[in-house]
């Protein structure tokens, strides 16, 4: 009678091709969900900036001829971001608690807003 079981070098052959998969594939993935992280961390630095800049638009008269920061808490607080979610950070899973710089630029005689990750406790807007 023949026996239908596999043989120990069968099964390490096989072990041996899963593990080299798996090496290959297991790096490619991490890449890929950190990719998205940072995609993610963009994203909400975006959406912080659009906040800002419609926050910028009704307090234009307001605005100083120089540079100010205006906080995601202000922003919050304000209704210009969502009060009731938290901005997370994706890279680190905590609150962002950055702030939009706003610069007056002569030369173009406009507002330029860049998120930062601290503030200026000198310059606040408000």
């Amino acid at each position: 009678m023949k026996n239908k079981a596999f043989t120990l070098i069968e099964l390490l052959a096989v072990i041996v091709i899963l593990g080299i998969l798996a090496a290959i594939a297991v790096p490619t993935i991490v890449g890929l969900i950190n990719d998205s992280k940072e995609d993610t961390l963009q994203h909400q630095k975006n959406t912080i900036v659009d906040a800002a800049e419609r926050w910028g638009t009704d307090n234009w008269r307001s605005l100083p001829k120089d540079t100010c920061d205006i906080s995601i808490d202000t922003l919050k607080q304000e209704g210009y971001l969502d009060s009731e979610k938290d901005v997370i950070d994706p890279t680190t899973n905590e609150t962002m608690t950055g702030c939009v710089r706003i610069t007056y630029e002569n030369a173009n005689n406009q507002y330029k807003y860049t998120y930062t990750e601290t503030c200026d406790t000198n310059a606040k807007c408000n």
